[in-house]
C-alpha cells in the first residue's frame, strides 16, 4: 500500500494529461470500432478470418479458420495472434479485438511520452497529442481489427529500448514483431542498420540485421509454401504484388540491379507521392530533424510504393500502421535537438499543422470525412443482432459478409457462396439489401433466389429484408394441398407466418392487428414444362368471403418466371399481404390460383376450379 501511494505521489501533472489523452482515445475509437460493427460495416475478410483464428486458438484448435484457407498464417506469418487468445477466456466476444486494438495503438504513442517524462515530459506529451491526432492514425484503427495492431506497439517498445541501448528488451519487442507479420523483417534490417552504423555496436548490429534479412527471404520463399494446405500461391500477396520483379529471389536481385528504374513504375505514380506529402505534412516535416531515425521508414515504405496494388501503394486502410509510429519517434527525437524557444515554436507548429490535418482528412469528428452513419446502430440492427445470436453455437453456418463476423466463434462459417464440397451448411444467413462480396448485386440477386426458393431451407427467422434459412430435409408444409394447374403446377401446400410492422415474422397469434403482413409460402411442384409465365394470386378472406388482402405475382417473389421452371423441381414461392383490418386468425381464409399473364384468362385446376380456398389451422 505504502509503495502504491508513493507512485502516485510521484506522478506530475503531465503523467495525468497524458494518461488521460491515452483514455480517450481509447474510449473513443473503442466506441466507435465497436458500434461500426454493431451496425453491420466490418466484413468477413479480414476480420471474422482474425477473430475465428484466435477464438479456435483459445479453444485448442491454433490458427484454425473456415472462412478462406485452412490456417489463418498461410497467408501471412503471424503466429502472434495467439497472444490474443488467453483474453477470449476471460471475454470470448469479438469486441475486445477493438478494445485491444485501440490500446495498443494509442499505448503505442505513449511510450514516446514514457521516454520523455523525466527529461522533457512536455515535449512527450505535445508529440503523444500529435500522434493521437495523426487522421492515418484514425485511419488504421477504424479497418476493424488488423495483425499488424500488436506489431505497432512492439515496434515502439523496441524503438524506447534501442534508444537506451537495452537491447535485451529490444529483442523482445523485435520478436513479437517478427510474428505479427513476415513483412516487419524491413524494420528489423532498419535496426540492424541503426545499431551498426549509428549506436557502433558492430556484432548487436550485425546479429540483428542478419535476423532481419533471414527472415524476409526465408518466411515468404520457405516457411509459407511449406505451411500452405492447398495450391493456392496467388493468395500470398507478394506473390502477385511483386511479381513484376520476379518470382525467386535471384530474378528479384537480377531485376533490380539491371534495371533499378522498374520500381519508380509504381513507386513514381502522383497518387503515391501524394500520399506520401499527406502521411507527412501533418508533423510539420520535424522528422527531417532525426534522419538516422526517419530512415527507419525507408525500408517498409518503399516496399508499400513498389506494390502494384493501389490500396498499400496509397497507403490507405491499415498498410501505413508502422510508419506512423516510427514518423513520430522520429519528429521526437528530432524536436529534442532544438534548444531554447525553438524547440516551443516547433512542437506549437506540430500542434498546429495536427490539427489542421485532423479537421480536414481525419475520418473522426470533427474531421471532414467523419461519417456518423457509419456508426449508427439502428432497432432494427439490434434486433437482426438478437436474431443471429439464436444460431446454435456448434451448427455449421454459410452467412452474407456482413454477418460472418457476428458469427465467426465457431468452428465452421463459410462467406456466402463459398463453402467446402464436403461440408453442407446447416443455416443460411442472408440479407437481399446489404452489401453482397464477393459477388456483385446481379449475381447475388441471383444467388439469394435460388436459396430462397428452394424448399430444401426452410425459413426460421424474417425481419424485413433479413432470412435466416435452416436445412429442412424432408418438406413438411404447415396447411396441406393437393391441387394442380394445367397439369403442370402441383400444390403440395403452405407456411404461413405474420408480421407486425418492424418486427421479425412469427406463427399466427389468436389475433391479427391492423397493419400486419401475412408472409405466404407456397410449395409447388414442376410436373410439365409450360410454355409461358402464369401468375399466382394469393387472396386473404373474412369470414363472409370478402378480400383483405392480395399478392399477385410470378413464383418465388417474382423471381422465377414459370415459363423456365425445370420440370422435376420443387420452388417456394412467397406472397406478402398486408392486411388493413383486425382479424381474428381462425376467421382468415387463403385464396390460391392461377392466371395467364399476357391474356390474364383464370387457368383451372384438376377439379376444374379457377382455385383453392385452404383454412389457416
Amino acid at each position: 500500500m505504502n509503495r502504491l501511494r508513493h507512485a502516485f505521489s510521484s506522478l506530475q501533472l503531465t503523467d495525468w494529461l497524458a494518461v488521460l489523452l491515452l483514455l480517450t482515445y481509447v474510449i473513443v475509437f473503442s466506441t466507435l470500432t465497436i458500434r461500426q460493427h454493431q451496425s453491420f460495416n466490418t466484413n468477413a475478410l479480414d476480420l471474422a478470418k482474425f477473430d475465428q483464428s484466435i477464438w479456435n486458438t483459445s479453444q485448442g484448435r491454433p490458427y484454425e479458420i473456415s472462412v478462406t484457407e485452412n490456417l489463418v498464417i498461410e497467408s501471412h506469418f503471424s503466429p502472434a495472434l495467439a497472444f490474443f487468445a488467453p483474453f477470449y477466456w476471460l471475454w470470448p466476444d469479438i469486441r475486445i479485438l477493438f478494445i485491444l486494438q485501440s490500446i495498443l495503438l494509442g499505448g503505442a504513442g505513449f511510450l514516446i511520452y514514457w521516454y520523455f517524462r523525466r527529461s522533457n515530459s512536455w515535449l512527450g506529451l505535445i508529440v503523444l497529442a500529435a500522434y493521437l491526432m495523426q487522421p492515418a492514425l484514425h485511419q488504421v484503427n477504424l479497418v476493424e481489427f488488423r495483425r499488424l495492431t500488436l506489431a505497432v506497439f512492439a515496434t515502439s517498445y523496441a524503438v524506447y529500448h534501442l534508444l537506451r541501448k537495452r537491447y535485451g528488451l529490444m529483442a523482445v519487442g523485435l520478436a513479437l514483431a517478427l510474428l505479427s507479420k513476415e513483412d516487419m523483417s524491413l524494420t528489423v534490417i532498419a535496426f540492424g542498420l541503426y545499431i551498426t552504423l549509428i549506436q557502433r555496436e558492430w556484432k548487436i548490429g550485425i546479429v540483428t540485421l542478419a535476423i532481419g534479412v533471414i527472415w524476409l527471404v526465408a518466411i515468404p520463399f520457405a516457411v509459407l509454401p511449406s505451411i500452405m494446405t492447398h495450391n493456392r500461391s496467388d493468395e500470398y500477396q507478394h506473390a502477385y504484388y511483386y511479381s513484376y520483379l520476379g518470382s525467386s529471389i535471384p530474378e528479384i536481385l537480377r531485376t533490380i540491379i539491371t534495371n533499378p528504374g522498374i520500381i519508380f513504375t509504381y513507386a513514381g505514380q502522383i497518387e503515391r507521392l501524394q500520399a506520401l506529402f499527406d502521411l507527412f505534412w501533418p508533423t510539420a516535416f520535424l522528422f527531417l530533424l532525426a534522419p538516422e531515425l526517419a530512415f527507419f521508414l525507408v525500408p517498409h515504405l518503399g516496399f508499400l510504393l513498389a506494390s502494384t496494388s493501389n490500396r498499400m501503394g496509397r497507403l490507405e486502410a491499415w498498410y501505413p500502421s508502422i510508419l506512423i509510429i516510427l514518423l513520430f519517434w522520429a519528429v521526437a527525437i528530432g524536436v529534442s535537438r532544438i534548444s531554447g524557444r525553438w524547440q516551443k515554436i516547433a512542437l506549437g507548429f506540430l500542434i498546429i499543422f495536427s490539427a489542421v490535418a485532423w479537421i480536414n482528412t481525419s475520418q473522426l469528428w470533427p474531421g471532414k470525412q467523419f461519417d456518423i452513419g457509419q456508426y449508427q446502430v439502428s432497432s432494427h440492427e439490434y434486433k437482426v443482432a438478437e436474431l443471429i445470436s439464436n444460431i446454435p453455437p456448434n451448427a455449421v453456418v454459410m452467412a452474407q459478409d456482413p454477418f460472418v463476423p457476428h458469427l465467426s466463434h465457431r468452428e465452421k462459417i463459410y462467406l456466402f457462396p463459398w463453402t467446402r464440397q464436403d461440408d453442407s451448411p446447416q443455416f443460411i444467413v442472408l440479407d437481399r439489401e446489404m452489401r453482397t462480396y464477393p459477388l456483385n448485386s446481379d449475381e447475388y440477386r441471383s444467388a439469394f433466389y435460388d436459396i430462397l426458393a428452394s424448399p430444401n431451407y426452410k425459413i426460421v427467422e424474417q425481419l424485413d429484408s433479413f432470412f435466416i434459412l435452416e436445412q429442412s430435409g424432408e418438406l413438411i408444409p404447415q396447411v396441406s394441398a393437393d391441387e394442380t394447374w394445367d397439369d403442370a403446377l402441383h400444390l403440395r401446400g403452405l407456411d404461413v407466418a405474420v408480421s407486425a410492422p418492424g418486427e421479425a415474422y412469427q406463427s399466427l397469434p389468436e389475433e391479427l392487428d391492423a397493419g400486419s403482413v401475412l408472409r405466404v409460402d407456397l410449395y409447388w411442384d414442376v410436373i410439365a414444362k409450360m410454355g409461358q409465365n402464369y401468375t399466382v394470386y394469393v387472396h386473404a378472406l373474412d369470414a363472409r368471403g370478402n378480400v383483405l388482402g392480395q399478392h399477385d405475382g410470378w413464383p418465388a417473389d417474382s423471381h422465377r418466371p414459370t415459363s423456365v421452371l425445370p420440370v422435376g423441381d420443387q420452388v417456394r414461392d412467397i406472397h406478402y399481404l398486408t392486411l388493413p383490418h383486425p382479424i381474428a386468425s381462425d376467421e382468415l381464409t387463403l385464396r390460391v390460383g392461377l392466371y395467364e399473364g399476357i391474356s390474364g384468362k383464370i387457368l383451372l385446376n384438376q377439379v376444374g376450379q379457377p382455385d383453392i380456398q385452404l383454412q389457416i389451422p
